[in-house]
């Protein structure tokens, strides 16, 4: 499970997942907040605060003395001197996960991914939609997925599509409001991007949104 699942996002657990994503790597502040705050949130923590600005600068003082540079205008690099193989075993598992379609093209994507049990109960029960995750990301999608579950659960993730565009925010929203208009949300699962749905649907909704 994860470590700070049912946890608020404090100074301490901001300082040890920005050491877990970006350490070795040059970034925003406003970059790292999103990130971490998405991270957190999608693998069962809480933030109940409006912003993390105060957050941020209170865990990047905790590393000041184990590698994190202020290089001026918002852009902060960190070198940890602990470095251990986290980002390493992630790509690697990447590498054992490919999407079934791929489709556009841009630097952002958004992603749907599920778990076979899902799906197979679904089937089992003659139902045509299950869980589905719909989720968006401004790096590589299969990683992004694979640092959301990690561990957690005893299957991989099926992930089913991934749209690649230049705004995914755009995307993601179109595909939420759709949904949420159908009242396919999953108001109830961790974090806000689960809705009962399929490939098929969502990729009607593609299809005619580009139409």
């Amino acid at each position: 499970m994860y470590k700070y699942s049912n946890i608020e996002l404090t100074p301490g657990v901001f300082k040890e997942l920005l050491i877990q994503i970006f350490d070795g790597k040059q970034f925003k502040r406003a970059d790292a907040i999103k990130v971490i705050t998405e991270y957190h949130i999608d693998n069962g923590g809480i933030c109940e605060k409006n912003e993390y600005i105060g957050t941020f600068k209170q865990a990047t003082k905790m590393l000041q003395e184990n590698g994190i540079t202020n290089c001026g205008y918002g852009i902060w690099k960190l070198n940890y001197k602990e470095k251990e193989t986290t980002v390493f075993e992630v790509e690697k598992n990447v590498e054992t996960i490919n999407a079934d379609e791929e489709y556009g093209n841009g630097k952002n994507a958004v992603y749907l991914y599920y778990y076979d049990v899902y799906k197979e109960l679904a089937n089992l029960k003659g139902e045509k939609i299950y869980p589905c995750k719909i989720g968006r990301t401004d790096r590589d999608p299969l990683q992004r997925i694979i640092s959301q579950s990690g561990t957690c659960y005893p299957e991989k993730p099926h992930v089913a599509l991934i749209f690649h565009c230049d705004n995914s925010s755009y995307l993601e929203n179109a595909f939420h409001s759709i949904l949420k208009i159908k009242n396919r949300w999953l108001e109830k699962a961790p974090g806000t991007e689960w809705f009962e749905t399929n490939t098929e649907e969502i990729k009607e909704i593609y299809n005619s949104i580009i139409k």
